[in-house]
């Protein structure tokens, strides 16, 4: 998750031209490619933010994040309050 994977290598895995990868991705999974993967490392984030004492930069770069506050920007547009705020509401140790 925390490694760049090319969609070119991805398409060429699966012996498809890029574009017809990426429509066939967004019709399998609902959603393009970016924004299942933005997903993903959205769901791996709040596991860690809920299941272990790692600091927010440790987390932001576990899960492919450029550095802290791309991973505070984006947590906070799509689940609506800053990681640290998420943690402290919700964990329970």
């Amino acid at each position: 998750m925390h490694e760049e994977i090319s969609l070119v290598r991805l398409a060429n895995e699966c012996k498809l031209s890029l574009s017809h990868f990426a429509r066939a991705f967004k019709q399998s999974a609902g959603q393009p490619t970016h924004r299942w993967l933005l997903q993903q490392r959205l769901d791996k984030a709040k596991e860690l933010l809920l299941n272990s004492s790692l600091p927010l930069a440790d987390i932001a770069l576990a899960c492919g994040f450029s550095e802290q506050s791309h991973f505070t920007r984006v947590f906070n547009k799509k689940v609506g309050t800053t990681p640290g705020a998420w943690r402290r509401a919700l964990r329970k140790w």
